[in-house]
């Protein structure tokens, strides 16, 4: 290939830019920049993403018909996918601002509002949550009882305590001891309510009050036993006066607080039912 190129100088004429560089057969490209060189780089990088992408909450990557995986947020790699269904869910059950920001970096959700028909199966769902929490109260107050009434039966081994009460049911209490501790169980519980019910009652006003120094002292008033007969028979009428009263005390304070744990485990529920309707979660 020289040989053409002499041939050419020697006519005269001017050799052709290629053939002043004959190794070269193509004019030199210019150099690509970096962050041309790094963009295959990159793209591959977010097909690989794309591909092995998870869900944050369930951590699997299949998806069904209408539960495709989103990203709703401005997080970034593992948690930056997430199923439809799994988010609205977490945002029914999730307290706070879940329903309406991501816990993770706060961005807010853009949300549509979607009205749904009067569902009997929501509805009866929410009954049947809220009576099965209600029932785990009632087994819990029961436990304590029933460990209270243990306790009694363990001071009580040999029955002198329970055989002191005559009854007119042909010794029912001795026969029948699991109703009895059952009993005695019910009212230190109900005593046990009264008297700490009756020291939050009594904490809880102002303190700067002097009316109230006297409730505030545990040791007030407590000077009037030394006033009392020291014989068994008034002390125990004593005891027994101490336990009626705070057996009433522990009704009253029960009942209310029946009632406002009640309503926090209603309202709780309706707050979930609600946000559920909103998010079309099951």
């Amino acid at each position: 290939m020289l040989e053409p190129q002499r041939m050419n100088r020697e006519a005269g004429g001017e050799p052709p830019t290629a053939e002043t560089a004959p190794l070269l057969l193509h004019p030199p490209q210019p150099e690509p920049s970096p962050a041309a060189r790094g963009s295959p780089e990159i793209s591959d990088e977010e097909v690989e993403a794309a591909s092995a992408a998870c869900c944050r909450i369930c951590l699997e990557s299949e998806t069904d018909p209408g539960d495709e995986l989103i990203s709703p947020c401005m997080c970034k790699g593992t948690q930056q996918f997430v199923h439809r269904s799994c988010l609205d869910h977490w945002r029914s059950v999730k307290e706070g601002s879940a329903f309406s920001h991501c816990t993770t970096c706060k961005a807010r959700f853009h949300l549509r509002v979607v009205f749904m028909e009067d569902d009997l199966c929501r509805r009866l769902k929410f009954r049947l949550f809220v009576a099965r929490d209600v029932f785990l109260v009632f087994l819990a107050i029961q436990a304590a009882i029933g460990a209270i009434g243990f306790m009694a039966y363990l001071l009580d081994k040999d029955g002198k305590f329970r055989n002191s009460f005559t009854d007119d049911w042909d010794r029912f209490l001795s026969k029948h001891p699991l109703p009895f501790y059952y009993c005695v169980g019910v009212v230190v519980f109900f005593v046990l309510v009264g008297f700490f019910g009756l020291m939050v009652h009594c904490s809880s006003f102002n303190n700067a009050d002097p009316c109230l120094a006297g409730c505030r002292n545990c040791c007030y008033g407590w000077g009037i036993l030394d006033c009392l007969p020291a014989s068994m028979e008034a002390c125990f009428a004593f005891v027994v006066i101490f336990v009626i009263i705070f057996a009433i005390l522990g009704i009253a304070y029960g009942f209310f607080a029946a009632t406002v744990a009640i309503q926090r485990i209603w309202q709780r529920h309706y707050h979930i039912l609600a946000k559920m309707e909103l998010t079309k979660a099951s």
